[in-house]
């Protein structure tokens, strides 16, 4: 498979079921753990086995593989189900079922020789965020009997059309999941795979002119709850900084969410306590922000970075936070560690973001003519000590 085989592959377990080359594996591991489970437990003729839902959650699989497995043993006749009521073991000998547990045990120890299962993930860099989404994708690879080849971005869109180009020529990976840099608009190798139907996912991401299944935080209600948080702490002159939103639909959708709050609760948006640009972070930028806005009693920011900056901004200039200006970041990064404050901030909870995302590729991959989905994941707001309460 060449080089881009030979970075980041992991040995995988059988967990949770998937279609398509791991499928029959899965399957037949629930089959096999089955009709071991009838031996050890000594389930006699006509007595009734666990659920759907009890063997899916036992065995760590979804309820779906769990009754294909149980319908697997009807078709053999081993058990028997009645509608609303559950399954039950047919009369059957109890060496036959014996000797069928030999059977599968060793067919699935051949499947999983003979078969490996490899999707690509293209991240731009390797922050505590990308890290942490990193984590929970190989956790849910791991679990769907997928390896996971890893390819670092830089967060330029050349670097990922290259690495695209690239995977696409490789045929034992499957599928791929792209976090983009923040250049959200759609390059050649994109619009390839958009043409050809290669499964592709989109992580914290979303592409406007042309669709793709995305994964990506509520960006939109997380500024908002923000503003709102602000507000009901008796904050009304609230300033927004952001990088550029150009193409980077992530940040446009906070901008958006903290002129709704603003909007909704009545409160005035002022012109200079706007600030949009890539220079907004650097501290003497942020210093003269501030100087320009000294009647701001709170500050949302829309990423941590830009928070931090702001607090040894105003650290410069004398200004205590939060007594003189509250300040609420976006991401909850582990940068924020790094000052001896507790800023609070929007999190954005990778858990479910990474775990979606496989599910959907997978589900691409077995069927890749299934309708592109948006899912949209809540965020959080985590409170701590940058926020004073103000009457």
């Amino acid at each position: 498979m060449g080089e881009i085989m030979k970075e980041n592959s992991r040995h995988t377990k059988e967990r949770k079921v998937v279609k398509g080359n791991a499928s029959d594996t899965l399957y037949n591991r629930v089959r096999n753990e089955i009709l071991k489970m009838i031996i050890e437990r000594q389930i006699g003729a006509n007595e009734i086995l666990p659920s759907e839902g009890e063997i899916a959650e036992q065995f760590g699989v979804s309820k779906m593989t769990s009754k294909l497995a149980l319908n697997s043993l009807a078709e053999d006749h081993i058990i028997y189900r009645i509608p609303r009521r559950g399954s039950f073991l047919a009369d059957v000998d109890r060496n036959k079922i014996r000797n069928m547990v030999d059977v599968d045990a060793k067919s699935v120890s051949n499947g999983l020789t003979a078969k490996s299962n490899y999707f690509a993930l293209i991240i731009p860099k390797l922050d505590s965020y990308c890290g942490n989404i990193l984590r929970e994708i190989l956790k849910a690879a791991e679990s769907n009997n997928y390896h996971v080849i890893v390819k670092y971005s830089d967060g330029i869109r050349e670097n990922e059309e290259q690495l695209l180009s690239e995977i696409a020529k490789v045929p034992e990976i499957k599928g791929v999941i792209l976090f983009p840099g923040d250049n959200n608009t759609c390059g050649v190798e994109l619009l390839n795979y958009k043409v050809r139907n290669y499964p592709i996912v989109m992580v914290d991401r979303v592409f406007k002119e042309i669709e793709f299944d995305s994964i990506y935080h509520n960006h939109y209600q997380g500024a908002k709850d923000a503003v709102n948080y602000l507000i009901k702490k008796g904050h009304s002159k609230i300033g927004f900084i952001s990088k550029s939103t150009s193409d980077v639909t992530s940040r446009e959708e906070r901008y958006q969410g903290y002129v709704a709050g603003m909007m909704e609760a009545n409160k005035r948006i002022r012109n200079e306590s706007v600030q949009i640009g890539d220079d907004m972070v650097l501290v003497d930028v942020l210093k003269d922000y501030l100087i320009k806005n000294e009647s701001l009693t709170a500050v949302f920011c829309a990423d941590d970075y830009i928070a931090v900056y702001l607090y040894y901004a105003a650290q410069k200039l004398g200004k205590r936070i939060p007594e003189d200006l509250s300040i609420i970041g976006f991401t909850d990064n582990e940068i924020l560690s790094y000052i001896p404050l507790k800023m609070t901030t929007v999190r954005q909870p990778v858990e479910e973001l990474g775990h979606l995302a496989v599910e959907v590729l997978i589900d691409k991959i077995n069927d890749s003519n299934t309708p592109p989905r948006t899912i949209r994941i809540k965020t959080e707001i985590v409170e701590r000590d940058s926020v004073k309460e103000i009457s």
